[in-house]
């Protein structure tokens, strides 16, 4: 007797641990398992690697800084050990942050201009600040002046304990002060122990920015059509034996904000996408990598790049384009170095800046408040009285296995953080979906070691403080040529360890 054929006798159990990131390089067919579509306003946690919802964010200033005006630049100063300052820039004017609850900004002083974004140093407990102007300025905490005599400065940077900077009224000009010595009236004088050096002479381009990499120092050069990066060698400790070679002929950084040293190696933001500067066993030595290929597509396409900033409490880079934030973590694979971004955006709007002080991570408004990430919030400020909710959403690969699919079951594994709503979604396309399920997000627990009371004082068990993680299952049916899978977080935060899908690859009548 004939059997009749089944339409889902062929079974497929696909489980992704959602550890890849962002990669738009691809297309969502081609995608590795932990590879994503989309993954707004996730980040990894540094500690496990998974996804988790970004925190929230409280508005720090009672008022904007200075008028209707955006504050472009952000910078954690550490005098001393006891005594530091978040300094701002806004309107052409230097603020640093006041008062007992540090929610104003005093004034600092003038900047040469309303639009240039500074670049600063601390050395020897002194702020050092290059805006284009005749000269250096520098900030104690209490005296703000210039220093005489040394460059005509619009970037900084520290290498061979000298400071460097450029000169903006000479192309090719890389200037290292007097070794620890950036002040006295002698500190730039080249004709004593400042050094006075041409990276690329007679290319016509202009140092824009540095990075440093061991003992080289990175310098960048752009013109109207031409880039460069060189190299100042500085290893010798002679220092007329260092010397400047040429590294790249078609990279550059966008301008000095846009460039930083994390995990031994130079990483910028160039006009075609996300670089890096790396080490490598081949001649040469150092080469330019396209760091950010899975995400460069789309990069290309965005404004210019606002910062770039390491972030150390999330072992992260976030650089800042348009109303977009882009994350970069750079997590192993095999024991090589695997990129994974994920994306940000904010209620406040576009963000200028970020900068980590000490356990505070801050955010420049261009609405001209500061704000701050608070992990206990699920919401943003907008302003000094406003909060509302913010969504989050991660979205696998495509799944597709040459026939109809069945969707039999669906699952996320999840790390309970801030109680809220998600809804589980199948996408047979970028625009169709199909909800799944709506889920309640649960609360995470504290740890005992972080506990503030008496035990004593306790009024339920222990057991009972905080959710586990926990599997939310879906069984709804659908039926598509491919399928993807998305987590839609409308309020509350929450981890994710993995996601499970059982489908069936149709094969038969009905």
């Amino acid at each position: 007797m004939a059997r009749k054929a089944a339409k889902n006798e062929t079974i497929h159990q696909v489980q992704m641990v959602l550890k890849g990131g962002l990669n738009y390089a691809q297309t969502p067919i081609t995608l590795k398992d932990d590879e994503l579509r989309i993954a707004t306003n996730f980040i990894y946690d540094p500690d496990t690697e998974f996804p988790i919802t970004r925190p929230g964010t409280s508005c720090k200033t009672l008022l904007v800084c200075d008028a209707a005006n955006p504050i472009l630049a952000l910078y954690y100063y550490e005098k001393t050990t006891s005594t530091a300052y978040v300094i701002g820039v806004c309107n052409g004017n230097l603020y640093y942050l006041s008062g007992a609850s540090l929610d104003a900004w005093t004034l600092i002083g003038a900047l040469n201009d309303v639009t240039t974004v500074p670049s600063f140093i601390t050395f020897n407990s002194k702020l050092l600040i290059a805006d284009g102007g005749a000269d250096i300025k520098r900030w104690d905490g209490t005296t703000y002046d210039t220093i005489a005599s040394s460059p005509q400065a619009s970037v900084l940077s520290i290498i061979a304990n000298r400071v460097v900077c450029n000169a903006t009224n000479e192309l090719d000009s890389v200037y290292l002060s007097a070794p620890k010595d950036a002040e006295s009236a002698d500190a730039w004088n080249t004709a004593l122990s400042a050094i006075g050096l041409k990276a690329g002479y007679g290319d016509t381009l202009a140092v824009n920015g540095f990075g440093v990499f061991g003992d080289d120092l990175i310098v960048s050069k752009k013109g109207a059509t031409a880039k460069r990066l060189y190299r100042i060698n500085t290893a010798d400790t002679t220092p007329a034996n260092w010397y400047v070679k040429e590294v790249s002929q078609n990279n550059y950084v966008q301008n000095h904000q846009y460039v930083v040293s994390a995990w031994n190696n130079v990483f910028f933001v160039d006009t075609n996408g996300f670089k890096s500067v790396k080490g490598v066993d081949v001649y040469g030595d150092l080469q330019v990598d396209a760091t950010g290929r899975r995400v460069n597509t789309i990069l290309t396409s965005q404004s210019t790049c606002d910062f770039m900033q390491y972030i150390p409490a999330y072992n992260a880079i976030w650089f800042g384009l348009g109303q977009r934030i882009f994350c970069y973590t750079e997590r192993l694979e095999e024991g090589e170095p695997s990129p994974a971004f994920t994306d940000l955006t904010f209620k406040q709007g576009r963000i200028r800046d970020v900068c980590q002080a000490g356990t505070t991570i801050y955010l420049a408004g261009h609405d001209g408040f500061l704000y701050k990430l608070d992990e206990s919030l699920a919401t943003d400020a907008t302003d000094a009285s406003t909060t509302t909710a913010f969504p989050s959403v991660i979205r696998t690969k495509t799944l597709s296995f040459g026939g109809d699919l069945l969707l039999r079951k669906l699952q996320w594994y999840l790390r309970p953080k801030i109680a809220g709503g998600a809804t589980m979604r199948a996408y047979t396309d970028d625009e169709t979906n199909v909800s799944l399920k709506t889920i309640t997000l649960r609360n995470a627990g504290t740890y005992l070691a972080d506990a503030t009371t008496y035990l004593a004082d306790a009024n339920e068990f222990l057991y009972d403080e905080g959710s586990p993680t926990w599997v939310e299952t879906a069984r709804d049916r659908v039926r598509n040529t491919q399928i993807a899978f998305e987590l839609l977080v409308t309020s509350g935060r929450v981890g994710i360890e993995w996601v499970r899908a059982e489908v069936a690859l149709l094969e038969g009548g009905e």
